[in-house]
C-alpha cells in the first residue's frame, strides 16, 4: 500500500522543476542569440545570391537525341 497521496516525492518534483527551468533558459538563450546574430549565408556570403550568368553559359538547351 502507498503511504502518501502524491505520485512523486518532493525531491522528484523539485528535480523536475529545475529541469524545466533549465530547458526554458536554454530555449530563451537560443532565441536571443538567433535574434541578435546575422543569418549564415554560407562560405561565399551574399555575393553567392547575385543573379549573374555563369561564365561561358549563354542559355539552357535540351540535349539532342542522337540526331
Amino acid at each position: 500500500m502507498r503511504k502518501s497521496d502524491t505520485v512523486f516525492t518532493r525531491e522528484e518534483r523539485r528535480t523536475a522543476m529545475w529541469a524545466l527551468l533549465m530547458a526554458a533558459m536554454i530555449a530563451v538563450g537560443g532565441i536571443y542569440i538567433q535574434h541578435w546574430s546575422q543569418p549564415s549565408l554560407g562560405p561565399y556570403g551574399a555575393e553567392a545570391y547575385a543573379y549573374a550568368p555563369a561564365a561561358g553559359v549563354l542559355d539552357a538547351r535540351p540535349v539532342a537525341d542522337g540526331a
